[in-house]
């Protein structure tokens, strides 16, 4: 039997969460700002599968956006074991992109995954984090300085199979 303060909050809960729907249901649908010119390309992309190895990593073109269909983890040799890999129901893939001249690079993604930046056998750091701009299709961000060279991009840990992507030069 539940006890008057146990239904006082649980009356309490039922209307704050009511609330917070309605708010949801009478809020303004987001309207997507453009996006800003180094990741205009996002759009611009072609669908493609994701590699399952290093030698096989699907390339990217910098400043063109992509979206890829992922595998299942077991289906893949990453270069480095992912610094956070993602649930075994989850999928990842491998890129490729080269870099001509150095500089601050942001890989984006239009979903929730891991991203690691890898260049011969180690991880590099990443230097900045954020979300995409807010409405935007665009939902993780993350910064990587790169020289020039060629670079592996693993990603692992996504919740879908589907993923957009994009590798753009940050300007300063």
């Amino acid at each position: 039997m539940m006890s008057t303060v146990g239904l006082t909050v649980a009356g309490w809960m039922a209307s704050l969460l009511s609330g917070a729907a309605a708010q949801a249901a009478a809020a303004p649908p987001c309207t997507p700002p453009p996006l800003p010119a180094a990741l205009a390309g996002w759009q611009q992309g072609a669908r493609f599968a994701a590699g399952t190895s290093a030698a096989a990593a699907a390339p990217l073109t910098i400043g063109r956006g992509a979206t890829a269909t992922l595998v299942a983890p077991a289906a893949l040799d990453y270069a480095r074991p992912p610094a956070k890999a993602g649930a075994a129901d989850s999928f990842g893939g491998l890129f490729a992109v080269t870099i001509a001249r150095a500089g601050r690079y942001r890989v984006a993604l239009g979903g929730g995954a891991w991203i690691d930046v890898v260049q011969g056998d180690r991880l590099l750091p990443s230097v900045a984090h954020d979300h995409g701009p807010a409405c935007s299709p665009i939902r993780k961000m993350v910064d990587f300085d790169l020289a020039p060279g060629r670079y592996l991009i693993q990603i692992a840990g996504s919740k879908t199979r589907d993923l957009s992507l994009m590798v753009a030069a940050v300007p300063r």
